[in-house]
């Protein structure tokens, strides 16, 4: 898989910085389908310009604490393991939490990457964990949740670290996944990147 990711012009994120670690979740049981659907896969790929971003976004974050690092959770995804994750929520409420394969999502053209903080190396807090599906995941509702006592203040501090960091590097959020960052939208994507057909 790594030698068709570097085929299609990816760049191996890893190689930014000694401050992006990788927890690659689907090459793992620890995802929401509890299944590894990466196989022995074990590195991150995006486009250049994704991975141009995501270095100015590790920046900001380090003139704002030198302390700090970056996770990634999830990066450039095979259409192979965007097929298989839809069958595991086809049919389900979840379904609303995974893209369609039908054209591919922004993961399966290198420019969306999952992610989260670190300082020292320790993940830091964010309310949920990667791969939650529901309201605690979500971006739009973070000042209420802290009231009613389902986040912590802390919480949504990191996030918010988070969001500032990646938005002013150019990558846009998405409202139910907090950890979810993406460099150009998909029909952008589909018109300009290559589909990771493999």
């Amino acid at each position: 898989m790594e030698d068709s990711m570097l085929a299609a012009g990816l760049v191996d994120l890893s190689q930014i910085s000694p401050a992006i670690t990788l927890d690659l979740r689907y090459a793992t049981r620890h995802n929401f389908a509890r299944r590894n659907m990466y196989g022995n896969y074990c590195k991150a790929y995006a486009t250049p310009a994704t991975a141009r971003s995501l270095a100015m976004a590790l920046r900001t974050l380090q003139t704002e604490d030198s302390d700090m690092g970056i996770v990634i959770f999830d990066a450039a995804r095979p259409l192979s393991a965007q097929r298989a994750m839809w069958r595991c929520v086809e049919g389900t409420t979840g379904e609303r939490y995974v893209a369609r394969p039908f054209r591919g999502g922004p993961h399966n053209y290198g420019v969306a990457l999952d992610l989260s903080l670190t300082r020292r190396g320790v993940p830091v807090d964010m309310g949920t964990d990667f791969d939650t599906f529901g309201p605690l995941a979500h971006i739009d509702a973070e000042d209420a949740l802290v009231a009613s006592g389902r986040l912590s203040a802390e919480a949504v501090a990191n996030r918010r670290m988070l969001r500032r960091a990646m938005t002013r590097a150019g990558f846009m959020t998405y409202r139910r996944e907090w950890w979810h960052f993406e460099r150009h939208r998909v029909a952008w994507a589909r018109a300009h990147e290559r589909l990771l057909d493999f």
